[in-house]
């Protein structure tokens, strides 16, 4: 009997099954418009299947991005909105969870069961990844901290104009934080990409996009550093000792900032002033006339990305490289002689030949990244101009010391140390009597470069001195106005510059300083600067599932 009990149990389960669905999302819908203000605009579209009564959704968004030294970096959420499938608003609420804005999307005094479209919109700012060559949006498009699984998903992301189909560039990466699968396709248009998964996702797994696009089309926004909060120990000590010597701190520190510059920060005078026709640079004790670059770093006590600039460009003028302009704007170097046991190249430019061609003999310059050379670099300088006897210490360990203290002064809310440690920090740096002299003379050669005084007319025809000086034009940023006073005077194009309009028409000096400056100051400047976007490697080298920006995850409550 009790045998028949089980058959006949057995056969009504298959004759009327009873429905089972698990809690899961059917389609994950993905649309992204990148602006031209740098932000982006995610529409996602969640069709959510509840099994048992819940009140609604909840979707997490992660505002934080990590860059490759462990820096955090908080990105900007706003115009957020949740609809269903009629546009008709959801009741939700934002929490901000360590980092992490949470949507809670529903009614707490009612439950549903079933599908239900939810159509979740939100602009960030500080998504996209900027390097030397390229913009990247690198986005987990479906975070790997979904608890349920994903039947399809797909998504779109569209530029703000048309691209060349060899300027854009998209990957995609599906599975589980790390995974490097590409169960995806990838469609490419002129202004957009579409990517859609091969496969379900299970719970766990997210999907990964990279777009990569020629800069200059989106403007540059990056997050904003975070910055954790000093609690320990030591800073609750140095918290105390602060509030016991407030009185010193906030009152007679900015004035001994003051008196520090007035009796050690100025630069002593130089017996001799200021000419206008001085046009020979300034000289080490040994008599070496100084570079292009250290001349430039000695007048303003700063090594910036325009003094290395003009090094490079001498170095092409001493035979060393080739600037070839492959179209307007862009440009090439070629490696000429070498450099080998030539007395006549500093260590730094030895450093800096290398660090250009590190890898091939011509590279261009849009490609290059010259972040870590440009740092030694300017360290090599420096110490160059205090070995020399230029400066008593190096001008950038100076100005460093007293922008920690105003930046100790500005947390604080010392406003007028904040203000005297920046201003007077800045011009703390101070020369020696020898480098006030020879500074005195590279303001001199300044003063001669953007004279026009026609009595120089004889030495200005002469095609040495115009390339000679022009170096020196470069790091005092006055290019323009040294090759104006040879416009009408007939001089040849250099040989170690070839221009991209080169037709055999007359040699304008004028239009080649500006290419030349124009140069120095967009592509050589983005191959110096500081690695940006909070430093983080391309989604195209090493990229994997959840290695991007956004993501987060969901499910019901």
């Amino acid at each position: 009997m009790r045998k028949v009990f089980i058959i006949i149990l057995s056969l009504l389960f298959f004759l009327f099954p009873r429905s089972v669905h698990a809690e899961n999302i059917e389609t994950y819908d993905t649309a992204i418009v990148i602006a031209k203000d740098g932000s982006i605009g995610v529409t996602e579209r969640i069709d959510y299947v509840f099994d048992t009564p819940r009140h609604g959704i909840f979707r997490s968004i992660p505002l934080i991005k990590t860059n490759d030294s462990g820096k955090q970096f908080r990105m900007a959420l706003s115009d957020v909105s949740v609809t269903d499938e009629k546009g008709t608003p959801y009741n939700f609420t934002i929490t901000d969870e360590n980092g992490t804005e949470v949507l809670k999307v529903g009614d707490a005094d009612r439950t549903i069961t079933g599908a239900h479209w939810y159509n979740v919109s939100y602009v960030i700012r500080g998504a996209l990844t900027y390097f030397p060559g390229h913009d990247e949006l690198y986005w987990n498009i479906i975070g790997t901290a979904w608890p349920v699984p994903i039947t399809e998903s797909s998504t779109t992301v569209t530029l703000p104009q048309t691209v060349a189909a060899a300027d854009l560039h998209a990957t995609c990466f599906v599975g589980a934080q790390g995974a490097t699968g590409n169960d995806c396709t990838v469609t490419l248009a002129d202004t957009s990409v579409t990517v859609k998964t091969t496969r379900p996702l299970s719970a766990k797994e997210g999907v990964t996009v990279v777009v990569g696009f020629p800069k200059g089309i989106v403007a540059v926004v990056e997050p904003n550093e975070v910055v954790p909060f000093f609690d320990t120990v030591a800073g609750k000590i140095t918290l105390i000792v602060l509030l016991v010597a407030g009185f010193l701190w906030y009152i007679l520190a900015p004035f001994l900032v003051i008196r520090k510059w007035w009796t050690t920060g100025r630069d002593p005078k130089p017996p001799m002033g200021e000419v206008s026709a001085w046009f020979s640079p300034p000289k080490t004790a040994k008599l070496r006339d100084l570079t292009p670059a250290e001349t430039g770093t000695l007048v303003d006590e700063s090594a910036d990305s325009k003094d290395i600039y003009a090094s490079i460009v001498d170095l092409a003028r001493r035979g060393y490289l080739k600037i070839i302009e492959t179209s307007a704007g862009k440009f090439d170097f070629a490696k000429q002689k070498s450099r080998k046991k030539d007395a006549d190249v500093q260590p730094f430019e030895d450093t800096l030949l290398s660090g250009i061609f590190e890898t091939k003999n011509r590279v261009s310059l849009k490609d290059l990244d010259l972040t870590s050379t440009f740092v030694t670099v300017k360290k090599m300088m420096y110490a160059s101009l205090v070995t020399d006897g230029f400066f008593p210490e190096n001008p950038e360990t100076v100005r460093t010391k007293y922008y920690i203290l105003a930046g100790l002064a500005f947390m604080t809310g010392n406003l007028l140390l904040f203000l005297t440690a920046f201003i007077f920090g800045k011009n703390m740096p101070r020369k020696t009597l020898f480098g006030s002299e020879q500074a005195a003379v590279g303001r001199s050669l300044k003063n001669f470069l953007v004279s026009q005084d026609r009595q120089l007319k004889f030495q200005a025809q002469r095609q040495m001195m115009f390339e000679k000086l022009l170096p020196y034009a470069i790091a005092f940023g006055v290019e323009e106005v040294w090759a104006k006073r040879f416009e009408k005077l007939g001089l040849r194009q250099p040989d170690w510059y070839v221009s991209a309009s080169a037709s055999g028409g007359r040699f304008n000096s004028v239009v080649f300083a500006h290419s030349i400056g124009h140069a120095a100051a967009t592509s050589f400047a983005q191959s110096v600067a500081a690695k940006s976007s909070t430093g983080s490697s391309s989604g195209f080298s090493g990229g994997f599932s959840g290695g991007g920006g956004g993501g987060g995850g969901g499910g019901s409550w």
